[in-house]
């Protein structure tokens, strides 16, 4: 890999292998490295998004907020992931959720609008930007299945076999606001299933 690029665009390369590394360093002239606080925003609700940005290091939630004044996450980012809000972007429209780090991180942040013209000039990007648009699809589809299953407990376990990376490394609160139930339910659910695998141990 060429030199010039910093070593996390070797994970990247990997995650993304159709880009050239002579695009790689193209996104890289037009990309800036922010530290982002734990507790701090990527993006706020209300704020019409002017960036996106892959992470190097950290975990981010996408929320919202209920009727109720409740948080509720909708999404999550691990290292390497996609952060942006299309949609305020495109709409020039305020956001309707907010991207928050939840533990300090760094991420490569894009300027959308320095991005948007490669995509009629680099064919390789407008196909990841793709692959990213349908990644996210994806992601709202599966979560929207989620929430369709009737008990905290048939939720959890859908995240334990399909998504162990967010039980490992979310906190019980938090994934209870991803699954819109509450801590208590979903710490009954939890110690059933634990029960459950030691009994069947013994």
């Amino acid at each position: 890999m060429n030199q010039t690029l910093p070593a996390w665009y070797d994970r990247l390369m990997k995650k993304y292998p159709v880009v050239t590394t002579a695009e790689w360093l193209l996104l890289d002239s037009i990309a800036t490295v922010k530290h982002i606080k734990k507790g701090d925003s990527f993006l706020r609700y209300g704020k019409v998004a002017r960036y996106s940005a892959f992470v190097i290091s950290g975990l981010f939630k996408f929320t919202i907020v209920d009727e109720e004044g409740n948080e509720k996450i909708v999404k999550f980012g691990f290292a390497d992931d996609f952060l942006a809000n299309c949609e305020s972007y495109n709409k020039r429209a305020p956001s309707a959720i907010s991207i928050v780090a939840m533990e300090d991180a760094v991420v490569l942040r894009i300027n959308i609008k320095k991005l948007q013209p490669l995509y009629d000039l680099h064919m390789n990007l407008l196909h990841v930007n793709l692959q990213l648009y349908q990644e996210l699809m994806e992601q709202q589809s599966e979560h929207q299945y989620i929430l369709s299953l009737k008990t905290p407990l048939q939720r959890y376990k859908f995240l334990l076999e399909r998504r162990p990376a967010i039980i490992q490394k979310i906190s019980l609160t938090n994934i209870a606001r991803y699954l819109y139930t509450s801590r208590e339910a979903l710490s009954r659910a939890r110690l059933f299933l634990l029960d459950r695998t030691r009994n069947f141990c013994d």
